[in-house]
């Protein structure tokens, strides 16, 4: 799991920087509060944007319905615009869409406090992409014990490329391709492995995902679960959320994406007079819906020994586009290599269909 680059809670009574870097990356210890008075911020940092962000809290926040959600656009905090919020009310998810002016920055100065920032985001540190949290209110005071990014890409980077093609320099601003162009080739074969392999291997997130009603239980669409949000069924008026665990009304297999019910549930129906309790038909169509994240934790030995290939496939993979669509000549040295680059645009590409084949499954129907 790619982990934040860096995360800080400003605490404005102490005049600094409270760096959340091991609670959020699930590291053993005890839960850290965030956001204790209105004048607190928490700072979210990575080295690529990102469109949505994970909070687990061990303590459930008593906060503003809408918290402000704020990105950094080199020169001032703006607005981001939100797809999905989030008010630390729970374990959830926030969503926005990444905004085509935010720009990398030092924390170092925003809050006119370097105190107790790590040295890579002060002076002569380490840009990033950042986005700021506030409330305008504060009731019970949320405590984290894990948070991670949504990235917009994470099976290669834009060095790795460079590295494997061997330039001259890396990718910048200046070179053709840009780095943004090479993240954007980078997202496109994402988006391809995961959609052929019908696996991933970052975090993705389903919001309400719509179910038929069962008895015993659902399959859910993507799997294995990283983390499972809620499940609630439609009574005839409202969605109702059911409480997870063996003993309560459903637990997850996060493996399979099975959800089994522990209850024996039932949900009401009109319009029959059959003897036959059923369900599933008019208004209780999709009567269960599921929030939950999905994908493979690339933290866990035991079900991600097909990283590295991934990793290797997409590289390939952008490195012929790189080849194929921009003018490399002034990147890439050529000597007395005993195979062009045409042959080997055609050897990378027919490599990484033959290893993405590998990582394809089948998914056999389980009740």
């Amino acid at each position: 799991m790619l982990p934040w680059s860096s995360i800080y809670l400003w605490d404005d009574s102490a005049s600094a920087y409270v760096d959340l870097e091991f609670a959020a990356a699930d590291v053993v210890g005890s839960a850290v509060s965030i956001m204790g008075q209105t004048s607190d911020k928490l700072y979210m940092g990575l080295d690529r944007k990102f469109h949505a962000a994970y909070f687990e809290l061990a303590t459930a926040g008593v906060y503003n319905d809408t918290p402000d959600y704020e990105y950094y656009n080199g020169s001032a905090w703006v607005n981001l615009p939100l797809v999905k919020t989030y008010a630390f009310d729970g374990n959830g998810v926030v969503q926005w869409r990444a905004p085509s002016n935010w720009a990398t920055s030092l924390l170092a100065g925003v809050e006119g406090s370097n105190s107790n920032l790590q040295t890579e985001d002060t002076t002569g540190g380490t840009a990033k992409y950042w986005v700021r949290v506030s409330v305008s209110t504060v009731t019970t005071v949320g405590t984290l014990v894990r948070s991670y990014p949504f990235p917009a890409y994470a099976y290669t980077t834009p060095t790795l490329i460079s590295q494997f093609l061997q330039l001259r320099q890396d990718f910048s601003d200046t070179t053709s391709p840009s780095k943004a162009e090479v993240e954007a080739l980078i997202q496109r074969n994402e988006s391809r492995i995961d959609r052929y392999s019908t696996s991933s291997w970052k975090p993705n997130y389903r919001h309400e995902e719509l179910y038929e009603f069962s008895r015993y239980g659902v399959v859910l669409k993507r799997q294995p679960v990283l983390k499972f949000i809620n499940l609630a069924v439609w009574d005839g008026s409202k969605y109702n959320v059911l409480t997870e665990g063996r003993t309560s009304d459903y637990f997850v297999d996060p493996q399979t994406g099975i959800v089994p019910l522990t209850r024996l549930l039932s949900i009401p129906f009109t319009y029959t007079r059959s003897a036959i309790y059923t369900w599933g038909f008019g208004e209780f169509k999709r009567a269960i819906q599921c929030s939950y994240i999905w994908g493979t934790d690339t933290d866990d030995d035991m079900y991600n020994v097909s990283f590295g290939q991934v990793e290797d496939i997409t590289t390939k993979f952008v490195a012929a586009d790189i080849i194929t669509n921009y003018d490399y000549t002034n990147i890439i040295p050529q000597g007395t290599d005993r195979y062009s680059l045409e042959q080997k645009v055609s050897q990378w590409r027919e490599s990484s269909e033959e290893r993405l084949e590998e990582l394809r499954k089948v998914r056999v129907w389980v009740p």
